[in-house]
């Protein structure tokens, strides 16, 4: 492993010795690009089956109540709210010759492939066993997640200080998500039945296992591909209740994060209810498939041109169309005829367009990070990225077992009988309440204070100085 790093980043070297970035560094090449994106596309074998498929799973196959797989959610992100920024605080104090982030990347992977087989396992025990046995399962498979996918998400921080190169990597990553939720969409359910054979515990056990085995060499190829280039001195980081400090003490970076909060809540939310508003609302068998992977095409679509129109209006005005886009489908989704299909379909490309701002997130919470380094010396990244993951997993988490409950309230039980009121519940935690929540999510924007014209290049310029002088 080591030998093949070396021989990576003296490739890398090498091939772009002529062509430098806007921080006189080496430019990133197409390789790195695809490979980072990559990455997501691999997580998303894992954590697009979970996040989908899950409660479905649960519910109906591993046999759970709903109550219950709510309260499991819930407890297992509120011990992910512990684990994160335990992951951050090990990433920030981690100093190896590849770099903070990638090891754990590569150690990792296979906890995440083991984790996603377990997870999807029913195991032959009593109600009561089985449900010890979820909790064990669904817990470590967020922790095997947190030590992959928050390093992970990082990488860009300290793989270049050019905002266009950041741009495209975080780009490139939200690519590799929506394609990878297509690929889940278009593959799951079939591989299920195919696998499965008419034994749905087998049949999802063993698509878990094909994904999941599938996503490892993947991982590793990020770890060969993206090598970090801004590197933090040890005697600069400070304790770690310091670092904790720093992260409630950059406004911006809690605004992002806000953000995110927010626009994770509504799209991961719904992701996980959604199979149920297609199978039972819209009751379109032969298209649930498409409906349920319809905003990510659009979305793959959309995504190569975020870049430029995050260079040409902003960050946060790019966020601001996202959340307008996506929550006003949804509430016309809400309130329009359910069954009718070219209706679907037209608010479904209106949400996919909504992808649009894939990148913003991270690179504002980028900005928040650079900003505070340059105003206070003080680099807290791997904290305020794991922070962002602990946000993003509790949005997930709080939306997942709301709208369950909110489905329970109005009378769903898996197996039970679907009546209109039943479809109203449903319909209600599928479109209205995570329409709501992306217009919630305009309001920590309007505060956000780093998107001024050329505020963020004289920050970056001082931070290329000073890097420039600490080498001299």
């Amino acid at each position: 492993m080591e030998r093949e790093l070396e021989i990576s980043e003296v490739a890398d070297v090498k091939t772009n010795a002529l062509k430098l970035n806007s921080d006189g560094k080496a430019c990133l090449t197409g390789k790195n690009y695809f490979v980072y994106g990559m990455g997501n596309f691999a997580s998303q074998l894992s954590w697009t089956m979970v996040s989908t498929y899950l409660s479905i799973f649960y519910t109906d196959v591993f046999g759970l109540g709903v109550g219950a797989v709510a309260l499991l959610m819930l407890i297992a992100k509120i011990w992910d709210g512990i684990n994160d920024p335990m992951m951050g605080t090990i990433m920030e104090r981690t100093h190896t010759r590849w770099g903070r982030f990638r090891p754990y990347i590569f150690l990792g992977a296979p906890l995440l492939v083991l984790f996603t087989i377990l997870t999807f396992t029913v195991p032959g025990f009593g109600s009561t066993g089985k449900l010890i046995y979820a909790y064990i399962t669904y817990i470590g498979l967020g922790m095997a997640y947190t030590m992959t996918n928050v390093p992970y998400v990082a990488l860009p921080v300290v793989m270049t200080r050019d905002p266009k190169e950041v741009n495209r990597l975080n780009a490139a990553q939200m690519m590799g998500m929506t394609i990878g939720q297509i690929v889940l969409n278009l593959s799951v359910l079939p591989l299920v039945t195919f696998i499965g054979k008419g034994d749905q515990a087998q049949g999802y056990q063993k698509t878990a296992a094909l994904l999941a085995v599938i996503a490892l060499p993947i991982f590793w190829a990020v770890v060969a591909m993206s090598k970090e280039k801004i590197t933090v001195r040890k005697e600069n980081q400070g304790n770690v209740i310091d670092g904790l400090k720093t992260v409630f003490k950059n406004k911006n970076l809690l605004l992002a994060m806000l953000y995110t909060f927010c626009n994770m809540f509504g799209i991961l939310g719904r992701i996980s209810v959604a199979v149920f508003f297609y199978i039972h609302c819209v009751k379109n068998f032969a298209l649930i498939m498409v409906f349920m992977m319809m905003q990510m095409i659009v979305g793959t679509f959309v995504l190569p041109f975020a870049p430029k129109l995050i260079e040409k209006i902003g960050k946060r005005n790019t966020a601001v169309i996202s959340m307008i886009l996506q929550g006003g489908a949804l509430i016309m989704l809400f309130f329009g005829p359910s069954t009718n299909i070219p209706f679907n379909f037209v608010c479904m490309i209106i949400y996919g367009l909504g992808y649009i701002a894939g990148p913003s997130g991270s690179g504002m919470m980028i900005d928040a990070i650079n900003d505070f380094d340059d105003k206070y010396g003080i680099r807290n990244d791997g904290m305020a990225f794991s922070f962002n993951g602990t946000s993003i997993k509790i949005a997930t988490a709080i939306a997942n077992a709301a709208f369950l409950l909110v489905m329970g309230a109005f009378g769903y039980v898996g197996g039970g009988e679907i009546t209109p009121h039943v479809q109203s519940g449903i319909n209600l935690a599928a479109n209205l309440l995570p329409g709501i929540v992306f217009f919630v999510g305009i309001i920590p924007l309007m505060f956000y204070e780093l998107d001024k014209p050329g505020y963020m290049d004289s920050v970056r310029e001082r931070l290329s100085a000073r890097d420039r002088a600490g080498k001299e």
